[in-house]
């Protein structure tokens, strides 16, 4: 029997003023806000536009973005010794640099993303071309995030959290290489993808770490809103209601070519996604299968909830929870994961992500060591081989 432990999560916020001080008290500020933003657009597309070749028809765009992060974790852990159990300090999390831009027409268009992690590591994230054959329908090619989880699709710096969570890092499947087709209408849009593999981000076709041939599909629905508001999980306030549905699975099979594992992975997501006047929710759910051609196959579960409240036109409070649930055959690696996440959000230029503070606690209530979770400093979560980790992380994240 597979042991389970369930954990119900109320976490909200709610302020209450009048409609006409609130109405006074944000007019001015978010008319203000608004036209500082198109000043800053005309000023980036003045300086984008002196990088493009004449006539207009080649075209390249220099954007990126910085995380820059101070943690505290403790691990309440009889293994550490006396001053061990607290990790103190600053993070250089994340520093992008992008260039896109169009080839001969609209029609063309590349994206290459790059930059540093942590410990001052030289990424190549993107790299990928594509063609809009019109109609909706686009053809993609090159290194690009698998079309599964929504979590990891919504980009890093328009995240909820400080960071993605813990069910994110379990059951990603990250970046890929390969094509990938894709539709979009008014209410629904698809993603097929043929790739290496899940987590296949700058690998070689000889590297065991690719599988033969892999599978990812995508289908999202959405019932109101506008596709835009699918890029961040916030909602402004005085934003319309934006309602969304998703649904994806991935295959892979390995063992039949050179230096790849003989194992069939399998994996399937769901997810609802809801955004009002200053308030959004989402949950997800995923299943993963691995069926190695030695040994016993593994089904894993994974479950997550979060939203977040505008307490006033710059400050949004948010909480999450998610759990992992690994197979009762992985021992000793099959105990239930929780992670607790509370914080805020201050969003320094007012309906924009540009400049943006955030701060969050976190608590691991599980025992790490035996348990999917994996340790990732980005996330938060360290080794430990007791229940109750907690961490705190302060983020001041810039927008260029």
């Amino acid at each position: 029997m597979s042991r389970t432990k369930s954990l119900c999560l109320f976490a909200g916020a709610a302020l209450s003023m009048s409609g006409a001080a609130f109405a006074q008290s944000t007019t001015g500020n978010l008319d203000q806000s608004r036209a500082l933003a198109g000043d800053l657009l005309a000023d980036a597309n003045s300086r984008t536009s002196q990088l493009a070749q004449a006539g207009g028809k080649f075209t390249v765009d220099v954007h990126g973005y910085m995380q820059f992060r101070y943690d505290w974790n403790h691990r309440d852990d009889d293994s550490l010794t006396d001053g061990e159990d607290n990790a103190i300090g600053f993070q250089n999390a994340r520093t992008r640099l992008n260039v896109s831009g169009n080839l001969f027409n609209e029609d063309w268009y590349y994206f290459v993303q790059f930059g540093w992690g942590p410990e001052g590591e030289t990424l190549l994230e993107d790299a990928y071309g594509s063609y809009k054959f019109g109609n909706g329908w686009e053809l993609m090619w090159g290194q690009f995030k698998a079309p599964f989880m929504r979590e990891e699709l919504v980009s890093d710096k328009f995240q909820l959290a400080v960071d993605r969570s813990q069910l994110w890092n379990t059951f990603t499947a990250g970046r890929t290489q390969g094509i990938q087709l894709g539709f979009e209408g008014q209410q629904a849009r698809v993603m097929l993808s043929f790739n290496d593999g899940a987590q296949t981000l700058n690998t070689d076709f000889t590297s065991s770490s690719e599988a033969d041939w892999a599978v990812n599909g995508r289908l999202e629905f959405k019932w109101a809103g506008d596709w835009k508001q699918a890029l961040d999980f916030t909602s402004f306030p005085q934003s319309p209601f934006f309602g969304m549905v998703g649904v994806a699975g991935a295959w892979q099979s390995g063992g039949d070519t050179f230096n790849t594992t003989d194992v069939d992975v399998g994996a399937v997501t769901a997810d609802v996604s809801l955004e009002g006047d200053g308030w959004n929710a989402f949950a997800e759910a995923v299943y993963r299968h691995i069926d190695p051609d030695a040994g016993t196959a593994l089904n894993d579960w994974g479950f997550g909830v979060q939203g977040g409240i505008f307490v006033s036109p710059k400050w949004e409070l948010f909480a999450r929870w998610d759990i992992i649930l690994p197979d009762n055959d992985r021992s000793p690696n099959d105990d239930d994961f929780n992670t607790l996440t509370f914080g805020a959000n201050n969003y320094i230029m007012q309906d924009s992500h540009a400049a943006k503070f955030t701060v969050d606690f976190q608590w691991f209530l599980d025992k790490q060591s035996s348990s999917l979770a994996s340790p990732n400093t980005l996330t938060g979560l360290l080794s430990s081989g007791e229940d109750n980790q907690y961490n705190i992380r302060a983020q001041m994240q810039l927008v260029f």
